[in-house]
């Protein structure tokens, strides 16, 4: 009796350590499972900012393009300032409703906004990349404000004017170039704008805004490849 109840005590025991096994196996392989399915979450999160960062980065080089036609534009209109009919016709035509376009450019946070709103955030185990994302998003947000600036500045000259000689002659048809522009560079007002209008391009340097999003970039590849 005495051999069949320590046969029992040890059958026991081997089930109750299989069992324990068993177990510890279970969580181990979740827990592995799971930090695996972590992983690949941040990892798709941070494609949606590196993403997101070169939609900025296209943003703001359309808006570098923009300025530099604004300044072009103006450049061409001061050069023949009073004498309109003796600018070369296709230039004149290319230039002459420059000047009087709106644009507005904006930038995208959602991926950044996303990431930051879940717990994945944390999970990047590279601090510096985190604080080096929430830089160059800063970074991107002051130069659309420098951008929004511009656009108000030039919203205000530009107001100024289109006096009402100017609003009138718009109002006709078959106005041609030369006559707007002579209307507006008629008063002071309409000088002054063209003087600001080229000042925006040369005042504007995105460089280094343009350096730092394709540093982060190269960060997020680095940390995801």
């Amino acid at each position: 009796m005495k051999v069949k109840n320590n046969r029992d005590w040890f059958s026991y025991l081997m089930n109750f350590i299989a069992v324990c096994l068993g177990i510890v196996i279970t969580f181990a392989g979740q827990g592995l499972i799971n930090r695996h399915a972590e992983k690949n979450e941040v990892k798709r999160s941070l494609i949606l900012v590196r993403n997101e960062l070169e939609d900025n980065m296209s943003y703001i080089e359309l808006s570098d393009s923009v300025l530099t036609l604004f300044s072009e534009a103006a450049e061409f209109l001061i050069r023949y300032e009073g004498h309109y009919a003796q600018a070369p016709e296709d230039s004149m035509a290319m230039y002459c409703n420059i000047p009087l376009t709106v644009f507005e450019i904006t930038h995208s946070d959602e991926a950044l906004e996303l990431l930051k709103n879940s717990s994945l955030f944390t999970k990047i185990k590279d601090l510096d990349l985190s604080l080096e994302i929430i830089h160059t998003y800063g970074a991107i947000a002051d130069e659309m404000a420098v951008i929004g600036f511009y656009n108000e500045r030039k919203g205000k000259y530009l107001e100024d004017a289109l006096n009402d000689k100017v609003k009138d002659i718009l109002s006709k048809d078959n106005v041609t170039a030369v006559q707007l522009w002579d209307a507006i560079t008629a008063s002071k007002e309409g000088k002054q704008y063209l003087r600001e209008l080229g000042r925006l391009q040369m005042a504007h340097n995105s460089s280094e805004v343009k350096s730092t999003i394709n540093s982060t970039i190269a960060s997020i590849d680095k940390y995801i490849e």
